[in-house]
């Protein structure tokens, strides 16, 4: 059997994932690109995850992650329609959260980050999802 460095380096496409899944990426990369740009607002955001009510948990979420990751959180451009190892992650932690699945969120972040660390994002992400949930 051959070695395919493509598939073991690929990545989902967002138009390929679940909307909730698809909705978060593009409320990471909305974000990264609103604030660099100093354009950023709450309504954009709301429109951009499809849950108005989730916007400060999202916001909150966001924080946490880049407080607790080792490095910057890598975004792709909005344009790319692969998602990126770190929103994969996001995406895979926040599912995680939504489904109370604690043992799989610390599988996906235990080599990455401390206890303390993942206590806050699995907090963030909780409260996240289930706004996330309530806006639906």
């Amino acid at each position: 059997m051959a070695f395919d460095l493509d598939l073991l380096t690929s990545t989902p496409d967002i138009r390929s994932v679940a909307p909730i899944h698809a909705s978060l990426v593009r409320a990471l990369r909305y974000t990264h690109v609103a604030r660099r740009g100093r354009a950023f607002c709450c309504d954009d955001l709301a429109e951009q995850l499809g849950a108005p009510l989730a916007v400060h948990a999202f916001l909150v979420f966001l924080d946490e992650a880049g407080r607790a990751w080792p490095e910057p959180i890598a975004l792709n451009p909005p344009c790319r329609s692969r998602m990126s190892y770190d929103e994969m992650l996001l995406v895979d932690c926040a599912t995680a959260a939504a489904k109370n699945d604690r043992a799989s969120f610390d599988d996906f972040l235990r080599d990455m980050l401390d206890s303390s660390r993942r206590q806050s994002v699995w907090n963030a992400a909780r409260r996240l999802m289930a706004r996330m949930s309530v806006s639906s």
